[in-house]
C-alpha cells in the first residue's frame, strides 16, 4: 500500500493513504517523473510544497508541488496535487552563459547543480580538454545533457534519491512479467526509428568520409541517412554515433506490457516475459490505481546484445 507524505509551506507534514486515484510516470525521454493524486479531504488545506510517496521502505516518488486544486460537490471535497520529481528543478532554472575550458562533471556540480541541492552525482569525474559553452537560454538540465552527451557519450538521469546519473549504466534489477500477470502485452516492430547510415566528418579539413551503417535497417530495406561532425567535439563524437545506431536499433523492437497492481520496475531496468524470448531494457513506467484498481503499463526497448 502507497503512503503519501505531502508538506505544506509551514513545514507541517501530513501522512495520507488511499487516494481516490493516482497516477505515476517515469519515462527515459523526460528528465522528471510526474504524479497526478487526487484525495479526498475535509476542512480547508493549506498551500502545498512537497509530496512524497513510499512502499514500505521504497521511495516511489520524491518532488516538489506544481500545483493545486480543491473541488467542492455533492459527492464531496476533493484534492487534486500535481508534481515533478527534482529533475524539474533543472529544467526550471536557466544556466548562466560561460565557456569551459577542461571541463569536468566536478566543475559543473559545483558551479551549476550544487547550488540547486544536488550534491552527488555517479560517473566519471575525468577533466576533459577542449571547451564546453553554456549559451544564453539554455536550462540547467540543458547543460547537463550537452556535457553528458559530448563528453561522456552517455544520456544523464536524476534518479529517485537524487543523485545525477551520468555513468551510462543500465538497472541491476531483472523484472520477470509471468503471462497470469499480465492484462495485456502488445509487440511492435518500427522501421520508422531505424538509422540505416550516419556519414561522419572527422577533421575540419575533410568531407563526411566515415561511414557508420545499420546492418538491422539494411535487412529492413530502410534508408535514412544522416551526417555527423565530430572535428571540433560540439556536435557528436564516434562514441557518440555508434550509440545513435545502438538507440535506433534497440527503438526497433518495442514491446508494451499492462500488468495487474503495482510492479517494482524502473527505467533502465531489463524486463523479461514468457511471452518473448528476448530480453527488453525498460524505458517507461506508467503506475495507475482508480476505481478499476491498480496496474502498472511498462514500455520496452529490445536491448542489444
Amino acid at each position: 500500500m502507497l503512503t503519501f507524505r505531502i508538506t505544506d509551506n509551514d513545514g507541517h507534514t501530513v501522512l495520507m493513504e488511499h487516494p481516490m486515484s493516482v497516477s505515476i510516470s517515469s519515462s527515459e525521454s523526460a528528465p522528471a517523473d510526474s504524479l497526478r493524486a487526487v484525495f479526498a479531504v475535509e476542512g480547508d488545506v493549506p498551500e502545498l510544497c512537497r509530496i512524497e510517496v513510499f512502499d514500505e521502505d521504497e521511495t516511489v516518488f520524491s518532488g516538489a508541488v506544481d500545483s493545486q486544486a480543491e473541488e467542492y460537490g455533492l459527492s464531496g471535497h476533493f484534492l487534486t496535487v500535481y508534481a515533478r520529481s527534482r529533475a524539474a528543478i533543472l529544467l526550471d532554472n536557466e544556466a548562466k552563459p560561460q565557456t569551459y575550458r577542461c571541463p569536468s562533471m566536478r566543475l559543473l556540480m559545483k558551479r551549476h547543480f550544487e547550488p540547486l541541492g544536488f550534491d552527488r552525482f555517479s560517473g566519471s569525474d575525468k577533466v576533459f580538454s577542449g571547451e564546453f559553452t553554456v549559451t544564453k537560454g539554455m536550462s540547467e538540465w540543458a547543460v547537463l545533457k550537452k556535457f553528458a552527451v559530448l563528453f561522456l557519450n552517455t544520456e544523464p538521469r536524476i534518479d529517485r534519491t537524487g543523485t545525477i546519473d551520468v555513468s551510462g549504466c543500465d538497472g541491476d534489477a531483472e523484472i520477470l512479467l509471468p503471462s497470469e500477470s499480465l492484462i495485456s502485452f502488445r509487440r511492435e516492430l518500427k522501421n520508422s526509428a531505424l538509422v540505416s547510415e550516419i556519414r561522419a566528418r572527422t577533421r575540419p579539413e575533410r568531407g563526411y568520409d566515415m561511414l557508420f551503417a545499420s546492418d538491422r535497417a539494411k535487412r529492413s530495406g530502410v534508408c535514412r541517412r544522416r551526417y555527423i561532425s565530430t572535428a571540433d567535439n560540439r556536435s557528436g563524437s564516434i562514441t557518440g554515433i555508434r550509440r545513435i545506431l545502438e538507440k535506433s536499433d534497440a527503438a526497433y523492437e518495442r514491446v508494451i506490457a499492462e500488468c495487474r497492481g503495482r510492479v517494482r520496475c524502473r527505467v533502465r531496468d531489463t524486463l523479461l516475459t514468457d511471452r518473448s524470448s528476448r530480453s527488453y531494457r525498460v524505458t517507461e513506467v506508467n503506475y495507475i490505481s482508480d476505481s478499476r484498481g491498480e496496474r502498472t503499463k511498462i514500455f520496452a526497448e529490445v536491448k542489444s546484445t
